[in-house]
């Protein structure tokens, strides 16, 4: 039986770092004087995009939306540091690795991802990992899955994207390939999993 292939999301399904994301947001919606309701925050960002929702923030107040962004990438960056874990995400990859399964990332992240990576013990499972710092058209463009496809050989039906948002489901849909999210609901186009641990319960694996 052929292998699949794991493309991860990183923030929300590698690591933890919303707490993070939401202090950086918190501090520039203060800067402008922007109401903070965390809860709407939230549940925007999870929704959609912090992209998104920056790009929004500047077409209301008339900013510059590339400069918003990469003041918040800044923020964010600084606070590298407070990244963690997701329960299980090391055991995950060192049980599918065993495996022959091969592991990569896209995420909007930039270019410090690598060095969260080493810092947190897990860059060695990963053939490549895509950033934003590369360039590529954010989710749910698919053009950094078909980088990864045309460069590795990859069979998009063998390919399993792994997310926690709707963006995520889309991005894995306009690719090609199959979607594990850890928040949405089992569909045509999704298997949802409850935690990372419930990714080696899961039937195609057992088959391996």
């Amino acid at each position: 039986m052929a292998k699949p292939i794991f493309v991860w999301d990183f923030d929300g399904t590698l690591v933890e770092s919303y707490a993070a994301i939401m202090e950086v947001l918190e501090l520039i919606y203060a800067d402008y004087g922007w109401d903070f309701d965390a809860e709407s925050v939230s549940r925007i960002i999870l929704q959609t995009s912090i992209g998104q929702l920056l790009d929004s923030k500047a077409t209301e107040y008339g900013l510059d939306a590339k400069s918003l962004k990469a003041r918040f990438m800044a923020e964010q960056e600084a606070r590298d540091d407070q990244i963690v874990l997701m329960p299980d995400a090391k055991r995950v990859l060192e049980e599918t690795r065993a495996q022959g399964i091969k592991h990569f990332i896209y995420t909007h992240k930039g270019a410090t991802t690598g060095a969260v990576l080493e810092r947190l013990g897990i860059a060695q499972y990963f053939t490549e990992v895509v950033t934003a710092a590369d360039g590529f058209a954010r989710k749910p463009a698919p053009d950094a899955m078909d980088y990864l496809v045309e460069k590795y050989g990859l069979d998009r039906q063998q390919v399993y994207y792994i997310g926690d948002r709707p963006l995520d489901r889309d991005f894995a849909v306009n690719s090609g390939v199959q979607s594990i999210n850890l928040v949405l609901p089992d569909g045509p186009e999704n298997i949802h999993i409850d935690s990372l641990s419930a990714i080696t319960a899961l039937p195609f694996f057992q088959e391996i």
